[in-house]
């Protein structure tokens, strides 16, 4: 039976953006199937309860986040207010989702990632709409109508409400089993915790 590994990450989590070229690389290190979960609480926002960054860690975040993209050599664009105005991942997230459905997840986080905080680029404008598209040969018109679907919504909300019973309260987190790695200096855990198990290609 092929282990399974879901990793929860936010479009709006810098800490996901500087994290995921690791991350993508678990599958082709372990023998596991990793279920990419996009996971926000400003889902919260729309019916679930949430609660918001308080002012001295959203501080940190972001001194934190320049300094560990200077060490990376990664650019970061982060809005001088962040996270009090950020980019709304909601359309993004249900766009991961079509994505995956159409075997292009990974692309799609990359370039959306590198969009949203390596250019700044604001992803809910139809300039980067359609650029993302025409990047992953996808026709805007029917990216757009699968996104907008129904389905697409209550997918991520079952995503959310999920994660909330799990316990993930931060991205990026790893879960293996019920065991969860929280935060980018988890990430080096997880991958010995898959090595203890025997996994490790």
């Amino acid at each position: 039976m092929v282990q399974t590994v879901e990793i929860f990450y936010s479009f709006q989590c810098p800490y996901s953006y500087l994290a995921f070229d690791q991350l993508s690389l678990i599958e082709q290190k372990y023998d596991v199937k990793v279920l990419w979960q996009p996971f926000s609480t400003r889902v919260g926002q729309k019916g679930f309860q949430t609660s918001p960054i308080s002012p001295d860690r959203a501080s940190y975040i972001r001194e934190d986040t320049q300094r560990l993209a200077k060490k990376m050599d990664m650019p970061l664009v982060m809005l001088e207010d962040w996270p009090e105005s950020e980019f709304d991942s909601d359309k993004s997230m249900r766009g991961a989702l079509v994505a995956y459905d159409l075997g292009l997840g990974l692309e799609y986080n990359i370039k959306m990632f590198q969009r949203w905080w390596g250019e700044g680029q604001d992803p809910n404008e139809q300039k980067f709409f359609i650029e993302l598209c025409d990047d992953l040969d996808i026709d805007p018109n029917e990216f757009s109508g699968r996104l907008n679907a129904t389905d697409a919504r209550e997918r991520i909300k079952g995503i959310y409400k999920r994660a909330r019973k799990l316990g993930i309260f931060e991205t990026p987190t790893i879960l293996i089993g019920e065991e969860r790695f929280s935060g980018m200096d988890r990430i080096s855990h997880a991958e010995l915790k898959l090595v203890e198990m025997g996994l490790k290609k």
